[in-house]
């Protein structure tokens, strides 16, 4: 495939220029923090997070807001690990996230045209992609990449439970996924599966004939100047935070388990950057943002609908998109809001290193009104 030589600018560089805040209301507190916003506002930002991680249990959090481009805070609290105070460039698995650069993954292909690869489209069927899978008549990449295709929870069963912390070859999940019938046709509704985005990394594997990882690195991360997001299985422990689990220590998973749907690591600095690409960048094209942000399927009470990779929350000018990733010993929230009346666009990040944290969306919310 084409390869594209992308300069990384360094963070320094980054905050100076692309994500520069007027230079009166910058604070930097101590090598955790990097503020564009009056004090009194980063203030009440310290104080819904200290109050939420009590509540919580939360050992270790990272909190990144943006806004119109640029980067507003990014700061840590508690401990990321014993002795590593939590801040923030402070690296952290994301668990489903990961799942809007998996999805960015394919869409991007579909933008462009690379050497020795062919096109790809949403509307692709899956097995021009696949042996074996004639019992998933009617299965299109787009089902993949919206939660319709009927694949049933790849998560519920005992494969999935006994194979979480023992190694396990990428085409032995494969192999198991594909010998599984559907538990309705294609379309018919939203059921999220880790099996979709899985099947999603192996066609672009498949397809442009290189490893998932490496696509993901050169293609998402480089091109948005990601420079400290990597993979589960890639990023030394020592370099990340430590998940835990009812206030202990979690085990190291499986990385392999969660391949193209829940095995990034990334920090808040790193999403408010991806957030901006996407709200402001010219890396991705209208059809592949209508694709993410479209809300093709309902997939909850009220107005949540599905795109690809995102949720989608309300209607008419104003709506936001996220995505809630849980994975053994962290949860997070990304979320972006839009306002499409005023032009304005703003990003709140959330990472964690505990597990099952409830109540993410809402305190994404009450952080940005603070910041505001």
């Amino acid at each position: 495939m084409a390869r594209r030589l992308i300069g990384k600018t360094a963070l320094a560089a980054l905050v100076a220029t692309a994500l520069a805040g007027p230079a009166a209301a910058q604070r930097v507190d101590d090598a955790r923090t990097v503020s564009f916003v009056p004090a009194a506002k980063q203030a009440r930002v310290a104080a819904l997070a200290r109050a939420f991680m009590r509540a919580k249990g939360i050992g270790g959090m990272s909190i990144g807001i943006g806004g119109n481009g640029k980067l507003l805070l990014a700061t840590g609290f508690g401990e990321a690990r014993p002795g590593l105070p939590s801040g923030r460039n402070t690296i952290y698995p994301i668990g489903e996230i990961t799942q809007q650069f998996t999805a960015a993954a394919l869409l991007w292909w579909q933008d462009r045209r690379y050497r020795n690869a062919g096109p790809v489209r949403v509307n692709d069927p899956v097995n021009e992609y696949f042996f074996g899978v004639a019992h998933w008549q009617g299965m299109k990449l787009g089902h993949l990449l919206t939660h319709t295709s009927g694949l049933p929870l790849l998560t519920d069963t005992v494969f999935f439970e006994e194979r979480l912390y023992s190694s396990i070859k990428a085409h032995r999940i494969l192999d198991f996924i594909k010998g599984r019938d559907l538990a309705f046709d294609p379309g018919k509704k939203f059921q999220p599966s880790r099996s979709n985005y899985f099947l999603i990394a192996q066609v672009v594997e498949v397809g442009l004939r290189v490893f998932f990882h490496d696509y993901i690195q050169t293609e998402i991360y480089d091109l948005n100047e990601m420079t400290r997001s990597g993979f589960l299985g890639t990023t030394p422990l020592g370099r990340r935070a430590q998940g835990y689990e009812k206030g202990r220590p979690s085990r190291e998973v499986n990385p392999t388990m969660f391949l193209g749907s829940a095995d990034a690591t990334s920090t808040v600095v790193d999403l408010i950057g991806f957030d901006r690409q996407l709200m402001r960048g010219k890396l991705f094209s209208a059809e592949a943002r209508g694709a993410m942000f479209g809300g093709h399927i309902r997939a909850g009470q009220g107005n949540l609908h599905y795109g690809a990779g995102w949720y989608v929350r309300g209607q008419g000018a104003r709506q936001a998109y996220f995505t809630i990733g849980r994975i053994p010993g962290f949860s997070s929230i990304n979320k972006i809001y839009r306002n499409t009346a005023a032009g304005t666009d703003h990003y709140v990040v959330v990472l964690t290193n505990a597990d099952g944290v409830t109540g993410l969306e809402g305190f994404a919310d009450r952080l940005l009104e603070a910041a505001r």
